[in-house]
C-alpha cells in the first residue's frame, strides 16, 4: 500500500476534491479512522464549545437563513 502525505493543512473541501480526483482516475482512497485530529481542529472545537457556554452560539435557523441569502447573491 502507498500513502500520500500532505505538506500543509487543507480545508475539508480541498481534501474532498483531492479524493474525488484520485477516485476519478481509478486510485482507491482508504481513510484511516485511527488518525488523530490535527491540533488546530481540536482547538476550534474547544473554542466553539466555550463560545456556546458563553451564550455566543447562533441558532441553526439563523445560519441557514444567512447561507441561503449568500447563495442568492
Amino acid at each position: 500500500m502507498n500513502s500520500i502525505q500532505l505538506q500543509d493543512n487543507i480545508s475539508h473541501e480541498q481534501y474532498q476534491m483531492a479524493v474525488d480526483v484520485l477516485n476519478a482516475i481509478g486510485v482507491k482512497v482508504k481513510v484511516s479512522k485511527n488518525d488523530p485530529l490535527p491540533q488546530f481542529v481540536i482547538n476550534g472545537i474547544k473554542q466553539g464549545l466555550q463560545e456556546i457556554k458563553e451564550g455566543k452560539g447562533i441558532p441553526s435557523a439563523a445560519v441557514h437563513k444567512n447561507a441561503m441569502e449568500l447563495c442568492m447573491k
